[in-house]
């Protein structure tokens, strides 16, 4: 039996060799030897010390994305005695009519639609001000910042429940506190929703804090001293100066928050049980129904197929609207 370890020290020896070899074996006959061996010396490193992330990536990325587009062509199962045989795109079309799964499409995109550019906006005017104060400071405020996006969801969820929960949660304790009438929150089906996209909205923002701080700090401060010279305002300033200049950071920060919002997940697991009334259905939340309670795994395996083709075409979408050419 070879263990994964095997095929992961293989495969990072593959990276490590092969490609270098293969992007300077075209010019083995149009280079001389002394540039060829320092040509080959720089593709061998870079690809040295990307060897392990791509191997891992290999192993756990792209080897089951692979598998699973074959077996969303199947009618694979893991019940023991039952054959896997071929049916095509019977799985595609039976997912076409499926009207929990265009519910689940639904509900994600309204939470992608309503976390994120609220989200953006948060970053960059939490970026701003903190890049205003000394650097001791600027420390400080972008860990506090960041901090909650490395924490556990599981602590999250568990933090979350116990904020909101329906008797002697915090939420309803402060509500008590000012006389107002208690909530059921994530038993409300008008509730649960946007509880989620509130919460998302406070702790959520940390990366884009952290990289929209860090592109506003590479502006040089000559743009905004001739701005200022021409007399252009705060808000002229922003338009003309500041916006167009930290777009690439902003393409960055807008596909990298379409792709986690599409794979929101483990608030539906661990908080809401996908209701109430279905209003909480993520897409990944249905996949994850549809594999280990259904046990239907190559239509699981079609799903999330097609997510990730949602996805790939969402940012692309993003990246060709969002695209500039201005640099500095």
């Amino acid at each position: 039996m070879i263990y994964p370890l095997w095929y992961l020290a293989a495969l990072v020896l593959f990276w490590a060799i092969v490609p270098a070899a293969v992007f300077t074996g075209g010019d083995l006959y149009r280079t001389r030897r002394r540039k060829l061996a320092v040509r080959h010396g720089q593709w061998f490193w870079a690809y040295l010390f990307l060897s392990v992330a791509l191997a891992w990536s290999t192993l756990f990325l792209f080897f089951p994305l692979v598998r699973a587009s074959g077996q969303s062509l199947t009618n694979f199962s893991l019940t023991a005695g039952e054959s896997t045989r071929w049916v095509g795109m019977a799985n595609y079309r039976e997912l076409t009519a499926d009207p929990y799964w265009w519910h689940a499409i639904l509900v994600t995109l309204i939470f992608v639609g309503a976390t994120l550019p609220v989200g953006l906006v948060m970053s960059l005017f939490l970026a701003m001000p903190v890049l205003k104060q000394p650097p001791r400071v600027q420390t400080f405020f972008k860990a506090a910042i960041y901090l909650p996006s490395v924490i556990s969801p599981v602590v999250v969820a568990a933090v979350l429940k116990w904020i909101f929960h329906s008797g002697d949660g915090f939420a309803n304790a402060l509500l008590t506190r000012l006389g107002l009438p208690m909530q059921n929150w994530f038993g409300d089906p008008q509730l649960a929703m946007p509880v989620l996209i509130v919460m998302t909205w406070l702790g959520a923002n940390g990366v884009g804090v952290i990289v929209y701080a860090a592109a506003l700090g590479n502006i040089p401060r000559t743009y905004y001293e001739v701005a200022e010279l021409d007399g252009a305002s705060r808000v002229r300033t922003f338009a003309n100066v500041t916006w167009p200049l930290i777009k690439p950071t902003t393409i960055f920060v807008t596909v990298t928050s379409l792709i986690g919002g599409f794979q929101v997940f483990a608030p539906a697991l661990l908080i809401t049980g996908g209701g109430p009334l279905r209003t909480t259905w993520f897409v990944n939340y249905h996949i994850y129904r549809t594999f280990y309670y259904q046990n239907e795994f190559a239509m699981a395996s079609a799903m999330a197929i097609v997510l990730m083709g949602l996805i790939v075409l969402v940012s692309v979408i993003s990246y060709r609207w969002l695209a500039t050419d201005v640099e500095y």
